[in-house]
């Protein structure tokens, strides 16, 4: 099918992040790191107060802090000094610096002043990575986030100068999540590896840090992810597992490093997408499936039986990120519904290879093309759209602030199946019961 643009002059309710922010999200599941934003305060001061609101943790973000005078005259004067202050106060293990609006549309070439601080200035412990990502380039949360993982992948490959990585260890795999998965998905990818007995190494690794803890104090830099020691020994694995389309160039580029092949699942919600999962491992490892996972799969399809019912004829409106969109498409043509609309910020080979039409546009856009569906799947910020048509709403993806635990939530693997079958079957249902008792009250 095709992916069609609607033609509107300005964006009303928009559905897209900016790739900075994926950029920031990505950095956080690093130890002992930063993401230095160069640009005007309030350019990180959004990134981090909507990051604090979603997972309701501290954010390690710094800022150049330029003003207007600052870009027009001498802005890498503003990054110099805050590299330099941020290694002498925090001595970070990685610094990534990334730009914003105010840097990319004046051209300031901040990527090769960091090449050439790192050059000149940069102690050897810390890794420096400069990525550029302009909000005019077309992107959203998921294409910043990708680019900020090939950026760290690169910076750990030209760190080791050349130098082959050593014996590969075959117990060893890298997993690569997307921006769509959860610090709880994370971990429950983390524990389906190692239960078919793989050593697993996880970039970015926000089930370590994000996923909530009782830590004293403060620190400016990220208390939990993947160390830069693991970095480095990621180019020793024997196999990288991508979860989504938009984590293939990552993957790719460990491919040509290092001679390490991977596997993209381009699907991460419902019944097929935890069996292609399952197999690949059941392969892969060489050993039986573990029992816990046929019971589980059992459960997952009795759920499927159990729920069929309040799913009969049920018609769903989807805005999400790319591979978000596209996978829980997928589920939910396994459950029998309806797409009505599907509505993605930015266009991906991914879409152009999607069965259903596809509108690149705004939450308005999923208003006005999904009327009268039954279910709206979105971030927090479609709520209010879905009361309007009167559908039952579910959150998912990024930002979701109204709601408790949601950052925690599993939709992976045949529990995570399970779990999305019966949320959003609970909803279908009081949905149902609200509309009776309205016709009763009229």
């Amino acid at each position: 099918m095709s992916v069609k643009r609607t033609a509107k002059p300005v964006a009303v309710n928009p559905l897209t992040i900016g790739p900075s922010l994926g950029g920031v999200l990505a950095v956080q599941g690093c130890y002992r790191a930063t993401a230095l934003l160069h640009g005007a305060q309030g350019c990180s001061a959004f990134s981090k107060s909507l990051l604090t609101r979603h997972f309701r943790e501290p954010i390690a973000v710094q800022t150049s802090a330029l003003q207007e005078m600052d870009v027009i005259f001498d802005a890498d004067r503003n990054l110099e000094e805050a590299l330099n202050t941020v290694i002498a106060k925090h001595r970070p293990d990685l610094i990534t610096v990334i730009g914003t609006e105010l840097t990319d549309v004046s051209g300031t070439d901040y990527t090769a002043c960091v090449k050439k601080y790192i050059r000149e200035r940069a102690p050897r412990e810390c890794l420096i990575v400069p990525v550029t990502l302009p909000d005019f380039g077309g992107g959203s949360l998921e294409t910043g986030y990708s680019a900020v993982v090939e950026g760290i992948i690169d910076a750990v490959i030209q760190g080791q100068s050349g130098k082959p990585p050593g014996k590969p260890l075959t117990g060893q795999v890298n997993l690569l999540p997307g921006p769509c998965l959860t610090p709880g998905d994370v971990m429950e990818l983390r524990e389906i590896l190692g239960d078919f007995g793989f050593e697993v190494i996880t970039l970015p690794d926000l089930s370590t840090s994000l996923s909530g803890h009782l830590l004293t104090g403060f620190s400016p830099l990220t208390r939990g992810g993947v160390p830069l020691d693991a970095l480095k020994q990621m180019l020793r694995s024997r196999y990288t597992i991508a979860m989504g389309a938009s984590m293939e160039r990552p993957a790719r580029r460990l491919q040509h490093a290092a001679g390490i092949p991977y596997k993209v699942i381009h699907g991460m919600h419902g019944l097929a997408a935890a069996d292609e999962l399952i197999s690949f491992l059941q392969q892969l490892s060489g050993i039986p499936v573990p029992l816990r996972y046929r019971w589980q799969r059992e459960n997952l399809l009795d759920s499927m039986l159990d729920a069929h019912f309040h799913y009969a004829g049920v018609s769903a409106v989807v805005a999400l990120e790319p591979d978000h969109a596209q996978s829980m498409t997928a589920w939910l043509g396994e459950m029998g519904v309806k797409i009505k609309a599907l509505v993605a910020p930015c266009e991906t080979p991914l879409l152009k290879e999607a069965e259903q039409e596809v509108w690149i546009g705004d939450l308005d856009d999923a208003e006005t093309l999904g009327w009268g569906a039954d279910l709206w799947i979105s971030n927090g910020h479609g709520r209010k759209g879905a009361r309007r048509m009167k559908s039952a709403f579910m959150a998912a993806g990024f930002p979701v602030v109204d709601e408790l635990g949601s950052y925690m939530s599993v939709s992976v693997g045949y529990r995570g199946a399970m779990d999305l079958v019966n949320r959003a079957g609970n909803l279908l249902i009081r949905r149902k019961e609200d509309r009776h008792e309205d016709r009763f009250h009229q």
